[in-house]
C-alpha cells in the first residue's frame, strides 16, 4: 500500500489534493493511505518515510523546499511533488531533486497528467510473477508476457508472447489458483486459460490471439468468457 504525505496550510487546497489523490489511485486500483499535514515541521516531526510527498511550497515557519531538503538528508530518493503559485518555486523545486510540480490553482487534468509521469518513473509496480517449476527448477514467469496455457496430453505448456512453450510441472487447476487475483486470466475451457491482454479478437467459438493463435472457447464457458473479454475491453 501507498504511504501519501499531504502538506498545505490552506484547508481548502489540502482537501481539494486529497480528493484528487484518493480519485486517481482509486481509479488505477492502487491502494493508497494519506496522511494530511498543515506545516512542514508537522511532517518531519513524525519521523515517517513516505511513499510520495505532496507538498505546498510557500508556508510558514519551514517552506516545501527547505522541508524537502530535510527529508533528502533522512531518506534515499524521496518522491516529492510540490504545488505552488508561483513558476519561480517551481524553478527552485528542481534544486532539491522534485519528482514534479503543480501550479495552483490545480486543475484535475494537471494532477493527473503529472501523477501518471511520476508514477511511471518513481511509482511504478514490478511486473507480477507466477512461480513456476520447470524441469525441476523453480521459474518465475512474468505475467505479462504469458500469452495463454494450455493442458494437452496431461502436461501443462505456457506460451509466451516471443512464441516460445515452456513445459510446467503444475496442473492447470493449480495455476488458475496462483492467478485467481489477476483480472487479465480467464479460463476459457477446461484445457485453456488466456491472457485477455493478448487476445486480438472474440469469435463465436475461439479467442483470436496477437500471434494468430486460434484458442478454442468451450460452450460451458463461452457466456463467462464473452462476458469478461467486454468487461475488460471496456475498462
Amino acid at each position: 500500500m501507498l504511504k501519501i504525505a499531504i502538506c498545505d496550510d490552506t484547508r481548502e487546497e489540502r482537501e481539494l489534493v486529497e480528493q484528487y489523490a484518493k480519485r486517481y489511485f482509486e481509479a488505477r486500483k492502487r491502494p493508497a493511505e494519506f496522511e494530511i499535514f498543515d506545516s512542514m515541521q508537522a511532517v518531519l516531526d513524525t519521523g515517517k518515510s513516505y511513499d510520495l510527498y505532496l507538498l505546498d511550497v510557500l508556508m510558514p515557519g519551514k517552506s516545501g523546499i527547505q522541508g524537502a531538503a530535510d527529508l533528502l538528508k533522512q531518506y534515499s530518493e524521496p518522491v516529492i511533488v510540490f504545488i505552488t503559485s508561483s513558476l519561480e518555486s517551481a524553478v527552485d523545486s528542481y534544486r532539491v531533486c522534485a519528482s514534479g510540480f503543480l501550479l495552483k490553482p490545480v486543475r484535475w487534468e494537471d494532477f493527473q497528467e503529472t501523477m501518471d509521469r511520476v508514477c511511471l518513473q518513481k511509482l511504478s509496480l514490478p511486473d507480477a510473477c507466477l512461480s513456476v517449476v520447470v524441469n525441476r527448477v523453480p521459474v518465475d514467469l512474468p505475467l505479462n508476457r504469458i500469452s495463454h496455457f494450455e493442458n494437452r496430453l496431461h502436461k501443462v505448456y505456457a506460451t509466451l508472447t516471443d512464441g516460445s512453450v515452456i513445459p510446467l510441472s503444475q496442473k492447470l487447476s493449480a495455476i488458475l489458483e496462483s492467478i485467481a487475483a489477476q483480472e487479465i486470466f480467464l479460463r476459457c475451457h477446461q484445457s485453456y486459460i488466456v491472457n485477455l491482454t493478448h487476445v486480438h479478437t472474440l469469435e463465436d467459438s475461439s479467442f483470436q490471439m496477437e500471434d494468430g493463435t486460434s484458442i478454442p472457447i468451450s460452450r460451458a464457458f463461452y457466456k463467462e468468457a464473452k462476458n469478461a473479454y467486454y468487461h475488460y475491453r471496456l475498462r
